[in-house]
């Protein structure tokens, strides 16, 4: 823990201090009754969170686990649920050292956190915990659901922000954001738990476990598929560095020039998002042009110049084919028109060319006039900005070189990254 950046190190020391104070004020009383209903639904939560999902970042995992500590706060409130959280969700892993301990304490930590916030929310709003003869209240029910989903997703985005030094939003955007609506859908089922454990006892429960794992199958499978996709596109681009070393490199600057791009313009997430791909798969289409014009080091002849031209429609068959949404395909197609209707393809001029290839024709030509080729040397990069901006209304459009001149200092390589280029 010492190790830590000093922000994270306090944020979760804070964390484990707030979650300490929460379980022992709200610790459960000790009749046989409580402690048997504890016992039983943190086995529960233990099953559910025996085979967690991996993130996408690859250091955070859910569970299912959120129906069996939602029954929980229904069934006993806020005090023996919160413990009920945070000691039933211990995995093999946390007990037998594998993890470090103030992960472990950590993970406990904000759990409880989460439940009690939650309970205090459903009790504030009329909610009583569930009998057999108790009504069921329905908003207090709900937004208890909610308060926890809401209050356990800020303390993880938290606490892997500080980590990996990526804004809060971002996090919750690329790992979050479709498990909360998920994990919502499951709240009937949290219910239903509740009620059935109190009219029908611990054992027609259990039944409930086959639907847990099915619901984690699914999480996961989606899991799989995303990685699967982006593995994809890693594959896509090793195998165009492959063919072109020249240009190794190439694709993943383009990818980062045009999110930094796109952000200064103010475009959401989701465009941002598939540019970083398509940034990065712009080129793909050079696999289907001969090495003999790719490594050329000097001027096409027409012939030459005619096939090289072809790669933006082979480029966006070849991403068409592994179903990027959102215009991606016509963003590869043509990142090569001109502002001024004197590119290629199709001559499209101005807003006829779609705003994601505008911004990465931008991206593309500062990179190739940055860097070494065989055909030509790296200019410098101030030279490179007066470039773009003397082309800015015929190659570029205007908009999107004005986007480029507020990113340049964050985007300008040092000079001893230049040199490894």
């Amino acid at each position: 823990m010492r190790a830590m950046p000093p922000a994270l190190r306090r944020y979760v020391l804070l964390v484990i201090t707030l979650g300490f104070l929460v379980l022992v004020r709200l610790r459960p009383g000790l009749s046989a009754e409580t402690l048997a209903g504890i016992a039983f639904f943190a086995a529960m939560a233990f099953i559910a969170e025996a085979i967690p999902v991996h993130l996408p970042t690859g250091d955070a995992t859910i569970s299912v686990s959120f129906v069996v500590i939602y029954a929980s706060i229904l069934l006993f409130g806020p005090g023996e649920a919160s413990w009920i959280a945070a000691f039933g969700t211990l995995r093999l892993k946390d007990i037998t050292g594998k993890v470090p301990l103030h992960v472990v304490m950590f993970n406990r930590a904000q759990l409880a956190i989460s439940v009690a916030v939650a309970g205090f929310v459903y009790s504030a709003l009329g909610g009583i915990p569930l009998t057999s003869a108790a009504p069921f209240s329905l908003v207090p029910s709900v937004l208890c659901g909610i308060t926890y989903l809401m209050v356990n997703t800020a303390l993880l985005v938290g606490v892997l922000s500080l980590s990996q030094s990526v804004p809060p939003w971002r996090m919750f955007i690329s790992n979050f954001r479709w498990t909360m609506p998920n994990l919502l859908v499951f709240q009937p089922l949290g219910i239903m738990v509740a009620r059935v454990y109190m009219t029908h006892g611990p054992q027609t429960v259990t039944l409930f476990i086959i639907p847990l794992f099915i619901a984690r199958y699914s999480f996961q499978l989606y899991i799989k598929m995303r990685r699967a996709y982006l593995d994809t596109i890693l594959t896509l681009t090793a195998s165009l560095d492959a063919k072109d070393p020249y240009t190794f490199g190439h694709s993943e600057r383009v990818a980062n020039y045009s999110v930094e791009i796109a952000r200064a313009m103010g475009l959401g997430y989701e465009q941002v998002e598939l540019l970083r791909y398509v940034g990065v798969l712009h080129d793909i289409g050079k696999i289907g042009i001969r090495d003999s014009i790719l490594k050329k080091p000097g001027v096409f002849t027409h012939e030459e110049y005619e096939e090289m031209k072809r790669h933006p429609r082979i480029g966006a068959d070849i991403i068409s084919s592994i179903r990027l949404s959102g215009g991606a395909a016509t963003w590869v197609k043509h990142h090569h028109e001109r502002y001024d209707g004197t590119g290629f393809p199709d001559g499209l001029k101005a807003e006829q060319i779609p705003l994601g290839a505008r911004i990465i024709a931008v991206a593309d030509a500062l990179d190739a006039i940055t860097t070494v080729r065989p055909y030509k040397p790296a200019l410098d990069w101030d030279r490179a900005l007066d470039e773009m901006k003397q082309n800015s209304g015929t190659q570029f459009d205007p908009e999107v070189v004005d986007a480029l001149i507020k990113v340049y200092p964050n985007i300008r390589p040092t000079t001893k990254e230049v040199a490894a280029r």
